[in-house]
């Protein structure tokens, strides 16, 4: 049985000249209420705050909030990439993440190239990343360009390859941070398909998204986060009103 848990999580992270290493020590708990706050000579962003939820198997969730809410800094908490400052983070479930389209990849290395090297990276095999490697390829309909460096790629060319290299398999735990946005029309209703498969067998599915439509299609439960904090969590339609008229007031 899959799960996510967070208790009391609280994620600090250093800006400005941290390096590049301390992104994943996060800058220790201080007492200032400031989301950017001063720690000897480094500076950070208090990115989370008091954070507790668990998300079970067959429950879809999709996180809302304006930019810089904590919606991506969660799923990477989520996704064992940040340690919590304070507090704990438990899961259960073979977990996948589809981020950034070009995480994990490498500028001079083909599409082709990226397959294997992305899919070692989510714990293929060798034998594994054979069986898959054409509905990749199919997939993603990059033509000749599966054969080029990805540096050559457009963004939406990346998104389609990373999108196809990240559901290929059958993952317990499905974490997606705004994912829709490149790519053609007839591309994106593919994808959407696409997680509408992934969903009737994946265990969790955590979607950040400003896009209301996507909210109401695949998740049945929403978390609002506000300033690092969660503000809201339940009812899709409760949550997206909420969200709604506050944004307007605003």
């Amino acid at each position: 049985m899959s799960y996510l848990r967070l208790t009391s999580v609280d994620l600090n992270l250093p800006v400005g000249e941290a390096s590049l290493s301390a992104l994943f020590k996060p800058a220790p708990k201080a007492a200032s209420d400031n989301r950017i706050g001063q720690r000897g000579s480094g500076r950070y962003c208090k990115a989370l705050h008091d954070i507790t939820l668990e998300i079970k198997s067959g429950e879809n969730v999709g996180l809302i909030g304006v930019n810089g809410a904590g919606k991506s800094s969660l799923l990477r908490v989520l996704a064992g990439i940040y340690a919590p400052t304070e507090g704990s983070f438990r899961s259960q479930g073979k977990i996948s993440t589809l981020f950034a389209a070009t995480v994990g990849m490498m500028d001079n290395a083909s599409g082709r190239e990226n397959i294997f090297l992305s899919a070692r990276t989510l714990g293929l095999s060798r034998a594994q990343i054979a069986a898959v490697k054409d509905d990749i390829i199919e997939f993603a309909d990059l033509g000749e360009f599966i054969d080029l460096p990805i540096r050559l790629y457009s963004a939406g060319m990346r998104m389609r390859l990373g999108f196809a290299i990240a559901t290929a398999i059958q993952p317990e735990v499905l974490l997606v941070d705004e994912v829709f946005g490149a790519g053609d029309t007839a591309f994106q209703q593919r994808a959407k398909q696409r997680i509408f498969q992934m969903m009737k067998s994946a265990g969790i599915l955590v979607m950040a998204t400003h896009s209301d439509p996507l909210i109401k299609s695949f998740c049945d439960r929403v978390i609002w986060l506000h300033e690092g904090r969660i503000r809201f969590d339940g009812r899709v339609e409760d949550g997206l009103q909420q969200f709604r008229l506050a944004t307007r007031a605003n």
